[in-house]
């Protein structure tokens, strides 16, 4: 009884199954492919071709400020964003040690100038003396070493007292150029060394630097004189523009990729960008205008399958008179400046003409 039990199971479950594969195999082959084509027409405008970069904003030529000697910071007279003007005194140093210097080799100075001038006179007098023959020629030119001996004790003793006075000159920290102070770093009451950088001045900041990296694979593309826009996040809807002044050939290697820096000359007559800011940018390197141009796309759409060939630019042209049902046909075309988005047509269609540049294949179920 059991097994009568389950081939009453078994049989109407296998029958639905049965159904339900019939019911797909006829939809199956009631369903065909519809296709949607999609033109644009062939027209005339601009073309640009573009490399996306990042860069950042520098200032186009400031002034270091280094300080000369070492010493206390006495006064401080400036600070940041203070306007100053060429000579302006920026701080001044302590010097009460170099005074003393002065002091000290100024008394040499004059004790080496006796020296010198009374060693002058005695062999002034002894080579009077030999010419008269009073003297022996060896006498004489005893004098003679003493005198120049003199004279160059005297002119070291000269050097390190210029040097004094150069110091004392050099407490005494000055602009040197008429502009806008970018940095400071200085304080009343702290000491200094030599060649310690005291304060940054940028002439102006009416014009900016912007240092772009380009990818080893786009330097090829960019030179000198090509138009560059950019964006900083602080503006993000405000679209600056520059030139690029110079194309440096120094690789700049991180991890595994290799860039090379290009300067961008911007204006900032706005004094919106500040030093040290990010930007996204855009360089032009190719642009044509008034071009006869077709989306770049249409080079990789076909009507026909397997019908895209990498060696050649084919475009399919809608043509009311070709026999075929879908009313296109294949043109070869001769093609110039590939931008971004259009490619420049030299030969092969017309403007006016309607170029296939999608097919959208959706299924239908047949009736």
């Amino acid at each position: 009884m059991q097994i009568i039990k389950n081939k009453k199971v078994t049989i109407p479950a296998a029958a639905v199954a049965l159904v339900a594969v019939i019911i797909l195999l006829v939809r199956g082959c009631g369903t065909e492919n519809e296709k949607k084509y999609y033109f644009e027409k062939a027209s005339k405008g601009g073309i640009k071709k573009t490399i996306s970069v990042t860069g950042t904003l520098g200032v186009l030529k400031e002034y270091r400020v280094l300080s000369k000697t070492k010493g206390m910071v006495l006064r401080v007279y400036t600070d940041y964003n203070r306007r100053v003007k060429k000579g302006q005194l920026l701080a001044v140093l302590d010097s009460k040690e170099i005074d003393q210097d002065i002091m000290k080799i100024g008394a040499k100075l004059e004790s080496a100038k006796l020296e010198l001038r009374t060693a002058r006179e005695e062999y002034e007098g002894k080579k009077k003396m030999f010419r008269e023959n009073l003297i022996s020629k060896q006498g004489m030119q005893r004098a003679e070493l003493a005198y120049k001996s003199k004279v160059l004790v005297h002119r070291q003793v000269q050097i390190d007292y210029n040097l004094a006075l150069s110091n004392k000159r050099n407490t005494r920290i000055v602009s040197p150029v008429t502009g806008i102070v970018l940095s400071k770093n200085i304080e009343e009451g702290l000491p200094v060394n030599v060649n310690k950088m005291l304060f940054v001045v940028a002439r102006n900041l009416n014009t900016m630097i912007l240092t772009i990296s380009i990818d080893e694979s786009d330097i090829g593309n960019i030179k000198k004189g090509q138009d560059v826009t950019f964006t900083v996040s602080a503006f993000p809807e405000k679209i600056f523009s520059g030139k690029i002044n110079q194309v440096r050939i120094n690789p700049i290697k991180k991890g595994g990729l290799v860039t090379y820096e290009s300067v961008v000359i911007c204006n900032n007559r706005e004094l919106i960008l500040k030093p040290g800011m990010t930007a996204t940018a855009t360089v032009i390197v190719s642009k044509k205008e008034n071009a006869l141009r077709v989306l770049n796309q249409a080079f990789i759409v076909s009507p026909v399958e397997d019908a895209i060939e990498s060696e050649k630019k084919i475009l399919w042209v809608r043509d009311p008179k070709a026999l075929s049902g879908n009313n296109m046909k294949r043109v070869e075309v001769k093609t110039g400046l590939a931008g971004d988005n259009y490619t420049e047509i030299i030969s092969g269609v017309s403007e006016g003409d309607d170029i296939l540049i999608k097919v959208d294949i959706t299924k239908s179920n047949g009736n």
